[in-house]
């Protein structure tokens, strides 16, 4: 027998979801703040040097940003 639950203020009947669940994760303001400074960084490196790989430009960033320069 097949049971199911139901929620008893209702009167036994179920909602129907009124969206869809969210397939990506929304970004805060702050970590789009992030991504922008670090891609500036990137391409700055990027016109130096073509060998820079993403993640030495992050670890820069990181390293500008606690010394107050980005």
């Amino acid at each position: 027998m097949n049971k199911t639950r139901r929620n008893k203020t209702e009167g036994g009947k179920r909602k129907k979801s009124q969206g869809g669940k969210r397939k990506t994760r929304k970004m805060s303001n702050g970590a789009t703040a992030w991504r922008e400074s670090v891609m500036k960084v990137y391409k700055d490196m990027k016109k130096k040097d073509s060998s820079v790989k993403l993640g030495t430009a992050m670890k820069k960033a990181a390293e500008m940003k606690r010394k107050g320069l980005l």
